[in-house]
């Protein structure tokens, strides 16, 4: 079977873990909240929505700093700098914070830890919602180890249970240069010795809203030579292996607005030394001219330009097409397909008893002790496709029945919805009152975009869990004797 899912995200996996921070600098923060009474999950990705626009490290980060205030009054409930990854980068990264119920602003700000970033503010845990938006970054290059990259959202909370998402955006621009000859030139031998990428920007606001430019902005001119692979060859058709692995230079830059839409000393451009039959010829060409009415010679950030550059007889021109590829991550607006070997309902640990009889108590008894609380039925749930897609478990009774909060593994909450990864889930459930001698029954399902998924299918003729069909698990609470 397929379901057809639809669903808004910015990410691949969802790990819904720990229990989180202060507005201090201890070593293990706590949320700061006064009136906690909503959990907040979220999600800071940036995996690429076109994972060819990914060259090197620039699609991932390896620090974080991280910021939840109140919209209405700006206070701070929570904040955590990552100053490190290890032993590896990270595309996600997800939190589980408890937050009072106002709107929130999540700021997030991944690479921050770099020595070749100075902030116009130090990067801390106790920065202002202003502070932030008004921070200024400056540096004298780039590296795809350390893109800096922001992500701001607001989010209502408007209920016990709120997952959401924080997109980050590249603060820099990245020109990735492909070039060739013209078709006439079969003939001829054309080798390219260097391109020089004119007004490299070296610093910029660091609030992803902001159109503008420093005004004390510094401009570079960077060169990249070209020692091998040089030769060019005719402009080709099939543009398959128009790649950015492929490309004969790369560079970044944080945003050149060309306000005025004529050029002018700070306009970016490429300038291309070449060899043609032994004899050297230098081009250049702006990268964004051609016929655009919008951003006219401008770089904007959070953008891939991909430069088309045809060398035609040399004496006559450089020949660019470029197109700018939105660098947003992982979106949907679209349908994807959820199919059953996406899924998978367990007992936790592989044995729960209360998950394979589908019984609870209230009270039970634990290594021969009575305990006047109940017991649950403890399952392990994974959706590991389509990306981004949000599962809900439910209870058809829920007067009698809940979900439980308290993991297995500490530090690890139990859930009742998530959003697809590789890692499993853990889903508890327990009788919500003390047995009274009235016999009290619930069913239990998972849900995707509303339609339930087969967690009990009809295995050899038999199902894992108690119930009669393949969606839904019969839970009973009985009296332990």
């Amino acid at each position: 079977m397929k379901l057809i899912v639809k669903y808004r995200l910015s990410l691949q996996m969802f790990v819904l873990a720990l229990f989180l921070y202060s507005c201090s600098e201890s070593e293990a923060p706590v949320s700061d909240a006064t009136n906690n009474q909503a959990r907040l999950n979220f999600l800071v990705s940036t995996t690429p929505k076109e994972g060819v626009l990914t060259k090197g490290n620039d699609g991932s980060f390896s620090s974080l700093a991280l910021y939840i205030f109140n919209k209405a009054d700006g206070y701070c409930e929570y904040s955590e700098l990552i100053p490190e990854f290890t032993p590896q980068r990270l595309q996600e990264l997800s939190r589980s914070v408890n937050v009072s119920p106002q709107t929130k602003i999540i700021y997030a700000i991944a690479n921050y830890n770099d020595p070749d970033k100075a902030f116009s503010i130090p990067i801390a845990s106790n920065l202002t919602m202003e502070q932030l938006e008004s921070l200024t970054v400056s540096g004298n290059g780039f590296n795809d180890n350390s893109i800096l990259m922001v992500g701001k959202k607001e989010v209502p909370i408007n209920s016990e249970y709120v997952v959401a998402e924080i997109p980050m955006e590249r603060l820099v621009a990245r020109l990735d240069i492909y070039m060739f000859k013209n078709q006439g030139l079969e003939q001829s031998t054309v080798t390219v010795t260097s391109i020089e990428f004119v007004n490299q920007v070296l610093d910029t606001y660091a609030n992803p809203g902001s159109m503008a430019m420093p005004a004390t902005a510094r401009l570079q001119n960077v060169t990249f030579p070209i020692t091998e692979n040089g030769t060019l060859q005719p402009m080709p058709s099939d543009l398959s292996e128009i790649i950015p692995a492929n490309a004969n230079a790369s560079f970044y830059t944080y945003r050149n607005i060309v306000s005025s839409g004529k050029p002018d000393a700070s306009t970016p451009y490429i300038r291309i030394t070449a060899l043609f039959n032994g004899i050297s010829y230098t081009y250049r060409g702006y990268l964004t001219d051609q016929g655009q009415t919008a951003n006219k010679y401008s770089l904007l950030h959070n953008t891939v330009y991909r430069v088309m550059a045809m060398l035609d007889h040399p004496d006559n021109q450089l020949i660019i097409k470029t197109t700018p590829y939105p660098w947003t991550v992982v979106s949907s607006e679209i349908g994807h397909e959820v199919k059953e070997g996406d899924y998978l309902l367990r007992p936790f640990n592989g044995n729960d008893t209360g998950a394979t009889t589908g019984v609870v108590q209230f009270p039970y008894i634990w290594n021969g002790e009575a305990r006047n609380e109940t017991s649950y039925a403890d399952y392990s749930f994974s959706l590991t496709a389509p990306v981004g897609a949000v599962w809900t478990a439910t209870l058809t009774n829920g007067l009698d029945f809940t979900f439980g909060t308290n993991g297995s593994v500490a530090g690890t909450p139990a859930v009742s919805k998530g959003i697809a990864r590789d890692a499993a889930y853990e889903i508890k459930i327990g009788a919500t009152k003390p047995w009274n001698g009235t016999a009290r029954r619930t069913l239990f399902y998972i849900t995707v975009d509303g339609v339930k998924l087969k967690i009990n299918p009809l295995q050899n003729g038999t199902r894992q869990f108690p119930g009669d069909n393949d969606t839904d698990i019969l839970i009973s609470q009985t009296e332990y004797k």
